[in-house]
């Protein structure tokens, strides 16, 4: 049997992130990760969760006060680029997970999408804030227009990090349709 993209990636942030950590969720969307990671962060963490459209934060605070999970998340409304603007100071450097859904909104205007400059620019200053251990999982949905560019823009970045300081996987599952999505995990292991 198959394992989803999504459940893998939960998987390896599952065994990762505890209690009291810090994460991000750098692309809410509607969210489900968001949910994923205050549950896993625990009263005593934080979860920072980023997505620039207002439909995706009304989404995710309800969402998360449904689940009672409100107090534990800062809900942002800006590009994923801007996460060192929001963080609080003793949370620099102590950010133990962050996960990446890129493409659009489902349900939402497709042509509102993650771009490979601000993401690879999220990515650059989350590896500069991650704690080691600590985890990037991305999963990149190709089927949309410009979706297998920006996958294989952070595939390159991604291949092109220290392999003392960085262990990079890529999943891309044997589909049976076109453009399946793709999952990157980056794990910090300096």
């Amino acid at each position: 049997m198959t394992i989803s993209l999504v459940k893998q990636a939960h998987n390896a942030i599952s065994s990762c992130l505890l209690a009291g950590d810090i994460a991000v969720d750098a692309t809410m969307g509607n969210g489900f990760d968001t949910c994923f990671l205050a549950k896993l962060v625990g009263e005593k963490g934080v979860v920072y969760s980023f997505d620039l459209q207002q439909p995706a934060l009304e989404a995710t605070r309800q969402r998360l006060h449904d689940n009672g999970l409100l107090q534990r998340v800062r809900l942002i409304q800006d590009n994923h680029s801007q996460i060192s603007s929001y963080l609080a100071a003793n949370h620099i450097g102590l950010i133990r997970c962050a996960m990446f859904n890129l493409g659009y909104l489902p349900g939402s205007d497709k042509t509102i999408q993650t771009e490979p400059t601000s993401t690879l620019e999220a990515l650059n200053t989350l590896l500069s804030l991650l704690a080691s251990p600590g985890m990037i999982s991305l999963i990149a949905y190709t089927g949309h227009q410009g979706g297998q560019h920006e996958a294989d823009k952070v595939k390159e970045w991604a291949q092109q990090l220290s392999k003392k300081e960085y262990r990079v996987s890529i999943e891309i599952p044997q589909a049976v349709k076109q453009s399946p999505p793709e999952l990157i995990l980056i794990e910090s292991i300096k």
